[in-house]
């Protein structure tokens, strides 16, 4: 089958190769991969490297397609030919972390075998509980974005908004356009996003925006005026640069929350005044990953049509041109989520799509 593996920095270390086809285990199945996302986080890596993972890996976890193979054991409700997505990671349950509730940073978690960027990924069995079937209604793309969603769900866990809130989002890509739903649906009563490369205006507000605010030097003095001096209740940081980190506690009301989300290249180092947190009170979070309940959240608000995947996924690109052409376009000023088909796609090799596959 195809893979994409990644060896570490380097356009060139990036590269399609032939790999064996996995097979399946008793009690797990087998997924023909159909749509599988490419992130901010993978050009971030095959640029500059990554601050977790060395390679050769296979990444993607964010993926949905159809049942190839089922195993002995498997209930009878997982068919060959079912459509699905599934949580790519289960907790061990038993190691540090998972013992204090934080399952993302789990030290042992079972994944998927090998990433979603391939024709087939294997689920072992103590994935399949993870194994969602999709509703007519659902696509393909929008099950896929169901792992980024549930990372999205715990960074609103940890920002803790109150009804009443003013919350400002840093950020434009596909994480903020969702931060800015679920912000509202948290309660949030005014939702200011900043943006460097800004969307349709009538996209933004549809999605719940009370004020596109401007970037860089003129953000301030907007956020300030916004909130009579005294900043927002929460930031959240989406953007995963060192100017809207600053700018994040910066931003942030005395006693408020900035919630720390995007990731940076690895060895940034944040240029900040320690007296901004300290005579301010400000509570820095960092959120990373999420819990199984996040991600089976998720697959409820996608499937119940809480929250609109079709301003987010803007770009669709064939398999065979990912690793030429993915990093391009996912840096293009008008991508917001970027999906890979692992099926030829009619037209041309990159192509703006809607949400079910039908441009």
């Amino acid at each position: 089958m195809r893979a994409a593996v990644w060896y570490g920095p380097g356009r060139e270390n990036f590269r399609i190769e032939s790999l064996p086809r996995p097979t399946c285990s008793a009690g797990g199945v087998v997924i023909r991969v159909r749509r599988v996302f490419f992130s901010a986080m993978h050009t971030r890596a095959i640029l500059v490297g990554h601050a977790r993972h060395r390679g050769p890996v296979v990444f993607g976890r964010m993926l949905a397609g159809d049942l190839a193979e089922v195993g002995a054991g498997v209930g009878d409700d997982l068919a060959v030919g079912t459509r699905v997505t599934v949580n790519p990671e289960s907790p061990c349950g038993g190691c540090f972390y998972c013992l204090r509730g934080m399952a993302g940073h789990c030290v042992e978690p079972v994944t998927l075998e090998p990433g979603g960027m391939a024709d087939f990924v294997r689920v072992p069995a103590a994935l399949v509980a993870g194994i969602h079937r999709l509703g007519d209604h659902v696509s393909y793309e929008e099950a896929a974005f169901a792992e980024t969603l549930a990372c999205v769900l715990q960074g609103l866990e940890v920002a803790e908004i109150r009804p009443g809130d003013t919350v400002l989002i840093l950020g434009s890509g596909g994480v903020a356009l969702c931060f800015l739903q679920l912000a509202r649906l948290a309660g949030a009563s005014r939702l200011l996003i900043s943006v460097r490369h800004e969307p349709a205006g009538e996209v933004l507000s549809g999605l719940g925006a009370d004020r596109v605010m401007p970037s860089g030097d003129r953000l301030r003095q907007a956020v300030l005026e916004e909130t009579r001096g005294y900043g927002a209740d929460v930031v959240i940081e989406a953007a995963g640069t060192l100017e809207t980190y600053a700018q994040a506690l910066e931003l942030t009301r005395c006693g408020g929350t900035a919630v720390a989300f995007g990731g940076l290249p690895p060895g940034s180092r944040l240029p900040f005044e320690p007296n901004t947190v300290h005579y301010r009170s400000v509570r820095l979070v960092g959120s990373y990953r999420y819990r199984p309940e996040h991600f089976d959240e998720a697959i409820r608000l996608i499937s119940t049509r809480q929250i609109d995947l079709r301003p987010v996924v803007t770009h669709t690109i064939d398999f065979d041109r990912l690793t030429t052409h993915a990093v391009d376009v996912q840096q293009a000023p008008d991508c917001r989520a970027l999906v890979v088909a692992t099926d030829p796609l009619p037209g041309p090799a990159v192509a703006v799509a809607a949400v079910d596959g039908r441009a």
